[in-house]
């Protein structure tokens, strides 16, 4: 038996409700669930501003602080030294919580549908690595690194690991549907994890563990807002009209 003939829709329709093809896979479904879709890949689209806050509460840290050489925990410090002074520490933990949760929910809401077949192994690992990945960074932001060091390493270094997974497999999940995106995913991925290998390398010296850490996780944030930004272009131009769905 093919896989086209043993697919069963995760997200049928009852008879006669309005269907519309998915925007990542092209499959019909419910137009609700097509809503759904959409609101994921704004989630997704915002991805860059997190870069953006990054860079606005460094460039109000102490003049000691380094992208090159200084971590992004560093600017979630709650208290100044000599050495160094986060005064926009608030703001850098905010982000943390905020751009995690918007990716996990750009996750639940885009990848279940999969590509064509069952949501595809490839979508639904993508799923469970975001989730996991976005609970970790997002515990980050309450647990800041001059407060709590052993929990804040505990919960920041497993993103280290799943997010660039997470990557991987979400190109993978597209695989069939939008070839471009899965080439890039790859590509992406596979540096984020040179990346963070770099930065665990490093951490064990003084310089270019800022570098090697925004090796690591930068890339795939303006690669998700391309993800969304593909998704909602597939939006606008997909050919298919709204048709009602017929029972069998």
């Amino acid at each position: 038996m093919s896989e086209a003939s043993s697919w069963v829709n995760p997200f049928p329709a009852p008879p006669g409700q309005l269907t519309v093809p998915s925007l990542t896979t092209g499959s019909r479904m419910p137009l609700g669930r097509r809503r759904f879709e959409v609101v994921g890949a704004f989630c997704w689209l915002a991805q860059p501003l997190y870069i953006a806050a990054e860079l606005l509460v460094a460039a109000g840290a102490s003049a000691t602080y380094s992208l090159r050489d200084n971590t992004i925990s560093d600017l979630g410090s709650i208290g100044c030294t000599p050495a160094l002074c986060s005064p926009w520490h608030p703001g850098m933990n905010t982000a943390f919580v905020a751009f995690s949760l918007l990716r996990v929910a750009g996750a639940l809401l885009l990848l279940p549908s999969g590509r064509p077949g069952r949501p595809g192994r490839a979508a639904v690992t993508a799923t469970v690595l975001w989730l996991v990945s976005g609970v970790f960074s997002a515990a980050i932001g309450f647990v800041p690194v001059d407060q709590h060091p052993s929990l804040h390493v505990l919960v920041a270094v497993p993103v280290f690991v799943t997010q660039p997974v997470a990557v991987l497999a979400t190109a993978l999940a597209f695989k069939g549907t939008h070839r471009g995106l899965t080439a890039s995913g790859v590509m992406v991925g596979i540096g984020c994890l040179v990346g963070a290998g770099a930065f665990l390398v490093a951490s064990a010296g003084v310089s270019w563990v800022g570098f090697w850490e925004r090796f690591a996780l930068w890339p795939a944030y303006p690669w998700l807002a391309v993800v969304g930004a593909v998704v909602l272009a597939s939006r606008r131009v997909s050919p298919a009209p709204l048709e009602p769905s017929v029972g069998r």
